[in-house]
Protein backbone atom coordinates (compact mmCIF):
# COMPACT_ATOMS: atom_id res chain seq x y z
CA UNK A 1 0.00 0.00 0.00
CA UNK A 2 3.03 2.63 0.83
CA UNK A 3 4.71 1.50 -2.98
CA UNK A 4 1.06 2.66 -4.06
CA UNK A 5 0.79 5.93 -2.14
CA UNK A 6 -2.16 4.65 0.00
CA UNK A 7 -0.39 5.30 2.94
CA UNK A 8 2.65 7.23 4.11
CA UNK A 9 6.14 5.35 4.38
CA UNK A 10 7.43 5.11 7.71
CA UNK A 11 10.27 6.31 8.99
CA UNK A 12 11.38 4.30 12.33
CA UNK A 13 13.38 6.20 15.31
CA UNK A 14 14.48 4.20 17.74
CA UNK A 15 15.16 5.83 20.75
CA UNK A 16 18.36 4.70 21.84
CA UNK A 17 18.98 6.97 24.52
CA UNK A 18 16.14 6.00 27.19
CA UNK A 19 14.22 2.67 26.64
CA UNK A 20 12.18 0.45 28.80
CA UNK A 21 14.54 -3.21 28.72
CA UNK A 22 11.78 -5.80 28.10
CA UNK A 23 13.78 -8.24 27.55
CA UNK A 24 13.71 -10.61 31.16
CA UNK A 25 10.05 -10.57 30.08
CA UNK A 26 8.21 -13.61 28.24
CA UNK A 27 5.21 -13.21 26.18
CA UNK A 28 2.00 -15.65 25.98
CA UNK A 29 0.93 -17.87 22.96
CA UNK A 30 -1.03 -14.74 21.61
CA UNK A 31 2.33 -12.41 21.91
CA UNK A 32 1.34 -10.34 24.50
CA UNK A 33 2.83 -10.37 27.80
CA UNK A 34 1.46 -10.73 31.74
CA UNK A 35 0.14 -6.98 32.55
CA UNK A 36 1.03 -7.67 36.08
CA UNK A 37 4.68 -8.32 35.16
CA UNK A 38 5.27 -5.47 32.42
CA UNK A 39 3.55 -2.92 35.45
CA UNK A 40 5.54 -4.09 37.66
CA UNK A 41 9.12 -3.08 35.53
CA UNK A 42 7.73 -0.01 34.15
CA UNK A 43 6.68 1.32 37.59
CA UNK A 44 10.32 0.51 39.31
CA UNK A 45 11.94 2.43 36.41
CA UNK A 46 10.08 6.01 36.57
CA UNK A 47 13.06 7.62 35.50
CA UNK A 48 12.96 6.02 32.11
CA UNK A 49 9.24 7.12 31.53
CA UNK A 50 10.28 10.54 31.85
CA UNK A 51 13.10 10.23 29.44
CA UNK A 52 11.43 8.77 26.87
CA UNK A 53 8.38 11.44 27.45
CA UNK A 54 11.18 13.95 27.12
CA UNK A 55 12.65 12.66 23.97
CA UNK A 56 8.76 12.66 22.47
CA UNK A 57 8.23 15.88 23.30
CA UNK A 58 11.29 16.73 21.24
CA UNK A 59 10.97 14.66 18.64
CA UNK A 60 7.45 15.82 18.35
CA UNK A 61 8.32 19.63 18.32
CA UNK A 62 7.27 19.85 14.80
CA UNK A 63 4.29 17.13 14.86
CA UNK A 64 0.73 17.56 14.06
CA UNK A 65 -0.39 14.42 15.97
CA UNK A 66 1.12 11.85 18.01
CA UNK A 67 -0.16 9.29 19.42
CA UNK A 68 1.22 7.23 22.66
CA UNK A 69 0.67 3.27 23.09
CA UNK A 70 1.02 2.73 26.99
CA UNK A 71 1.20 -0.52 28.43
CA UNK A 72 -1.15 -0.81 31.10
CA UNK A 73 -3.28 1.94 32.58
CA UNK A 74 -1.38 2.89 35.15
CA UNK A 75 2.14 3.24 32.73
CA UNK A 76 -0.37 5.86 30.68
CA UNK A 77 -1.16 7.81 33.58
CA UNK A 78 2.62 7.80 34.93
CA UNK A 79 3.28 8.90 30.21
CA UNK A 80 0.31 11.43 30.97
CA UNK A 81 1.92 12.97 34.32
CA UNK A 82 5.20 14.04 32.11
CA UNK A 83 3.69 15.95 28.83
CA UNK A 84 2.20 18.69 28.70
CA UNK A 85 -1.41 18.83 30.52
CA UNK A 86 -2.80 21.17 28.34
CA UNK A 87 -1.88 19.65 25.20
CA UNK A 88 -2.54 15.19 26.53
CA UNK A 89 -5.64 14.05 26.49
CA UNK A 90 -5.51 9.95 27.65
CA UNK A 91 -7.94 7.50 27.09
CA UNK A 92 -8.50 3.52 28.18
CA UNK A 93 -10.86 0.82 28.42
CA UNK A 94 -12.26 3.05 31.76
CA UNK A 95 -13.08 5.41 29.95
CA UNK A 96 -16.90 6.35 29.35
CA UNK A 97 -18.34 6.37 25.50
CA UNK A 98 -19.30 9.96 26.08
CA UNK A 99 -15.63 11.31 27.73
CA UNK A 100 -14.20 9.29 24.71
CA UNK A 101 -16.01 10.49 21.93
CA UNK A 102 -15.17 14.10 23.57
CA UNK A 103 -11.73 13.26 23.71
CA UNK A 104 -11.24 11.96 20.25
CA UNK A 105 -12.77 14.72 18.61
CA UNK A 106 -10.71 17.06 19.87
CA UNK A 107 -7.50 15.19 18.99
CA UNK A 108 -8.95 14.94 15.41
CA UNK A 109 -9.58 18.81 15.41
CA UNK A 110 -6.04 19.38 17.14
CA UNK A 111 -6.86 20.70 19.93
CA UNK A 112 -4.64 18.15 22.14
CA UNK A 113 -1.13 16.88 20.61
CA UNK A 114 -0.91 13.99 22.51
CA UNK A 115 -3.50 11.16 22.43
CA UNK A 116 -2.33 8.38 25.18
CA UNK A 117 -4.16 4.87 25.00
CA UNK A 118 -3.90 1.36 26.51
CA UNK A 119 -5.42 -1.10 23.83
CA UNK A 120 -7.71 1.30 22.78
CA UNK A 121 -7.06 2.86 19.59
CA UNK A 122 -5.09 0.06 17.50
CA UNK A 123 -7.88 -0.62 15.53
CA UNK A 124 -10.66 1.00 13.69
CA UNK A 125 -9.39 4.21 14.76
CA UNK A 126 -8.81 6.93 11.93
CA UNK A 127 -7.10 10.56 12.39
CA UNK A 128 -4.75 11.07 9.39
CA UNK A 129 -3.12 14.02 10.80
CA UNK A 130 -1.38 11.81 13.14
CA UNK A 131 2.22 12.00 12.07
CA UNK A 132 4.27 10.20 15.35
CA UNK A 133 3.45 7.09 17.10
CA UNK A 134 5.26 6.45 20.24
CA UNK A 135 5.00 2.66 21.26
CA UNK A 136 5.79 2.22 24.74
CA UNK A 137 4.21 -0.87 25.42
CA UNK A 138 6.01 -5.15 24.27
CA UNK A 139 4.44 -6.76 21.80
CA UNK A 140 5.21 -9.86 20.15
CA UNK A 141 2.32 -9.90 18.17
CA UNK A 142 2.83 -8.57 14.57
CA UNK A 143 -0.58 -8.01 13.34
CA UNK A 144 -0.64 -5.90 16.73
CA UNK A 145 2.27 -4.03 15.94
CA UNK A 146 1.32 -3.38 12.15
CA UNK A 147 -2.06 -1.77 13.84
CA UNK A 148 -0.39 0.29 15.81
CA UNK A 149 2.04 1.37 13.34
CA UNK A 150 -0.77 1.72 10.47
CA UNK A 151 -2.39 4.78 13.36
CA UNK A 152 0.12 7.30 11.54
CA UNK A 153 0.49 6.22 8.00
CA UNK A 154 -2.72 7.58 6.63
CA UNK A 155 -2.26 10.03 3.86
CA UNK A 156 -3.57 13.50 4.95
CA UNK A 157 -3.12 16.67 3.02
CA UNK A 158 -1.19 18.54 5.32
CA UNK A 159 0.74 15.57 5.99
CA UNK A 160 4.58 15.61 3.89
CA UNK A 161 5.51 12.62 2.27
CA UNK A 162 8.52 11.68 1.05
CA UNK A 163 8.74 9.24 -1.89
Amino acid sequence: MIKHKYLTPPNLIDAPVAQYDFSQLRAGNNGEYNSREVNQLLVSHPRVTQAICKQIENLAETRQGVMIFAATVEHAHEVVSYLPAENTALITGATAQQERDALISAFKEKRYKYLVNVAVLTTGFDAPHVDMIAILRPTQSVSLYQQIVGRGLRLAPEKPIAW
